[in-house]
């Protein structure tokens, strides 16, 4: 008995957080009521705050349930498995075909790049933004980069325009394909931060 009320409890915090999707797409997180979102789960606001003391507690337990945008990539990046720049290049791949395909990637980054306004939500991209950096330059201290580019600037270069695809696409998925573009859009990133790289081979070479 017990163990199926754990699983029922965990059913209804399954359930609030996919109506706390839907109502921070709809109105943004500033502007969605926990009201709504027990609503919108057809449970009780007392049931809601039973799972969660507060809207931010809410809002980042949603994010837990995703990888955040280049999450996997900097971690990655400090472990053995990626060895060169062709691993990297993979992983960004892999993060934007996760994005196209997946709807509740799709969702949670949605309202993280576009219906996010609280200073909380901004502090917390903040932080990410550097310690993704911070991780990617040491990456870039020791493979082939541009020579006019810094470690530090290789890593920030591909960091912002990696984000910059998912912000632009998530804005407007009806513009392009992004499963079928995402392997160019990331080919021009790593070519112009190591003018050398060849996607097509795991050798790259210096210009």
């Amino acid at each position: 008995m017990v163990r199926r009320t754990k699983a029922e409890a965990e059913a209804t915090r399954q359930s609030i957080l996919d109506a706390a999707e839907q109502v921070f797409i709809s109105h943004g997180v500033a502007r969605a009521s926990l009201e709504e979102v027990a609503r919108t789960a057809q449970i009780t606001r007392g049931a809601v705050y039973w799972h969660f003391r507060n809207k931010s507690d809410l809002f980042e337990a949603m994010l837990e349930r995703v990888r955040l945008p280049m999450t996997e990539v900097v971690e990655n990046v400090t472990s053995e498995t990626t060895s060169c720049l062709e691993d990297l290049r993979k992983l960004c791949l892999h993060g934007l075909r996760t994005l196209a395909e997946d709807k509740r990637h799709f969702g949670v980054y949605k309202i993280l790049f576009h219906h996010a306004e609280s200073e909380r939500s901004l502090r917390a991209q903040n932080k990410l933004a550097v310690d993704a950096i911070d991780k990617m330059t040491r990456f870039f201290e020791s493979h082939p980069h541009h020579e006019s580019l810094t470690p530090r600037q290789a890593a920030r270069s591909l960091h912002v325009q990696m984000l910059g695809i998912y912000y632009d696409w998530l804005r407007s998925p009806e513009a392009y394909d992004l499963r079928e573009e995402a392997e160019s859009l990331v080919n021009t990133i790593f070519r112009g931060i190591s003018p050398g790289f060849d996607p097509s081979s795991r050798e790259t070479h210096t210009p």
